[in-house]
């Protein structure tokens, strides 16, 4: 808590040196006491949670890029060798397959819960981002973690997402690394 005249320091552990984003001026009083924790707020209806037990098991393996282990592709419906993915600009895959297709990596049924397996076969990282659905990593133990669009996975990761398919329509599935993306990282799920 600031008082007046004082002022707040944002440190960033990777710069050398003062940045100075916005200034902040304080005025008023100090908060000579602290105020009461907020109520919690109630249950959100909108967040139900994929039914783990019942969920349509799902697999996604990442593969390409430079020092990867992929060594053809299917690309526009043909099989190519890692040669001719660099020389297209294509070599990120999910499944074997680069770039989006006519066919998702799943159709679900609105309500229907899936739990999708990824591994990360490359040795770089990628951030899985999932439009129009929010899902939950299923953690060791099976616990969930919490709700989020956005994964973050190192080189050789393997992780395990749920998701309840509640949002209708044809829903990218990409890696938000968007060079990454735009070189084949792309396919969709599609609510039905």
């Amino acid at each position: 808590i600031a008082g007046d005249g004082e002022t707040a320091d944002l440190a960033m552990v990777d710069r050398q040196g003062a940045v100075s984003l916005v200034p902040l001026p304080v005025s008023g009083t100090d908060a000579s006491e602290r105020r009461p924790a907020p109520a919690p707020l109630p249950p959100n209806p909108g967040a139900t949670r994929a039914d783990l037990g019942q969920a349509r098991p799902l697999e996604l393996n990442m593969g390409g890029g430079a020092m990867g282990r992929l060594d053809a592709a299917i690309l526009d419906g043909r099989r190519r060798s890692f040669r001719e993915l660099v020389d297209a600009n294509q070599f990120w895959a999910f499944n074997g397959v680069v770039g989006m297709t006519d066919d998702p990596l799943a159709t679900l049924s609105l309500g229907e819960s899936a739990r999708l397996s990824i591994y990360n076969d490359t040795s770089f990282p990628h951030a899985m981002h999932l439009h129009g659905m929010h899902f939950r990593e299923v953690l060791e133990g099976g616990g969930l973690g919490p709700s989020r669009d956005t994964l973050l996975m190192g080189g050789g990761d393997r992780r395990e997402i749920a998701f309840l398919a509640d949002n209708p329509g044809k829903w990218l599935f990409h890696c938000h690394m968007l060079s990454h993306a735009a070189a084949g990282m792309m396919t969709c799920v599609e609510v039905a």
